[in-house]
């Protein structure tokens, strides 16, 4: 029998935690697995008791507001529990200059968890540095790397069938943060040729700060501000390159979802993007977190042959096939409603 999942979410909004979620129910259920989802957001500690009620294992998708009502429902109602963990922990705490009190609160409830799932080794090795020691000998932990499944053969990229425009097309698709460093990217495309153009495809609490420092480039037309696009394969194709500035990241479905498009994504290196590009494509990562590395990781990327970018990110990809990302979660699902 396949056990029965309760998956809670702290909302449904778009972002890379909301798309693997939604990847990962939607695999499952095509093998015919039992899921409940539901949004914290929408529903009340009756509907979350009763559909717990009904479960086998409470799948708490981040670890913050969703693991402390799974920790909840858990304990009320002896079920296991697993907690996916997503970003770098003491990183996220560190930008979000958590208080004493909240950082006491979280070691005292992930002491008290049995079962993680990290998506990437950053990420746990991030989670242990928060925790000031490695999990405990009866927690268990996998790290299972978010997964993708190749996209349409009919979505062609920018970068696949334009090969010499004059005018290179780069993308930023994300929350516009101060996590994500927006502002960096400009910076960057001061210092590229006047032809490379940069979308910023997202919305969020930088957008009006972002339009005021980059009035210089909107009315030259090499910056565009595009607000919130649907998710799809078109989110990618009209794209030369995409980019990536972040702090921190887990392992980011951005990455993962352009090199899938057949788009080159160029970022900095920090540890989660080493870990995903590893030596397959280690040219798609800036030597260092300046704009200027950026700048010249991007025009070094562009100027590579699109035969060898191309066969490069098949082999990062080969590490995140969908269908292994699948079995790997089944397992650790099975195993954790074995222990109820």
């Amino acid at each position: 029998m396949k056990p029965r999942v309760l998956l809670l979410q702290e909302d449904q909004a778009a972002g890379g935690v909301s798309t693997i979620s939604r990847t990962l129910c939607d695999a499952l259920r095509q093998q015919d697995w039992p899921i409940i989802e539901l949004a914290l957001n929408r529903c009340g500690w009756c509907q979350r008791l009763s559909a717990a009620t009904k479960c086998d294992v409470i799948l708490a998708s981040h670890n913050f507001k969703p693991a402390y009502v799974a920790w909840v429902l858990g304990l009320l109602l002896h079920k296991p529990v697993v907690v996916w963990v997503h970003g770098p922990l003491s990183e996220v705490l560190e930008q979000a200059q958590a208080s004493v009190l909240k950082r006491a609160w979280l070691r005292c409830l992930y002491g008290r968890l049995q079962q993680f799932v990290f998506v990437s080794r950053a990420s746990r090795d991030s989670f242990e540095r928060f925790m000031q020691q490695p999990l405990a000998a009866n927690q268990r932990c996998a790290v299972i790397p978010n997964g993708v499944a190749p996209m349409a053969s009919a979505a062609i990229s920018l970068w696949a069938a334009d090969k010499t425009t004059a005018s290179p097309q780069l993308a930023y698709i994300g929350r516009l943060s101060q996590e994500k460093r927006p502002h960096l990217l400009m910076d960057m495309l001061r210092l590229l040729p006047t032809p490379f153009r940069l979308t910023l495809v997202g919305e969020g609490p930088l957008r009006d700060e972002l339009r005021q420092s980059g009035a210089d480039l909107l009315a030259s037309g090499r910056l565009t501000l595009a607000g919130a696009q649907p998710h799809g394969p078109g989110l990618y194709t009209p794209w030369h390159l995409t980019l990536l500035a972040s702090r921190y990241e887990g392992c980011p479905m951005t990455l993962l979802e352009s090199l899938t498009l057949g788009v080159p994504c160029v970022g900095l290196p920090i540890a989660a993007l080493q870990e995903v590009v590893g030596d397959d494509a280690p040219y798609l990562l800036a030597r260092d977190a300046s704009a200027q590395a950026l700048a010249e990781a991007v025009q070094a990327v562009w100027a590579m042959p699109r035969e060898q970018v191309r066969d490069d990110m098949a082999r990062v990809l080969l590490r995140h096939r969908l269908q292994d990302f699948v079995q790997r979660w089944q397992t650790v699902l099975q195993q954790a409603a074995q222990r109820c």
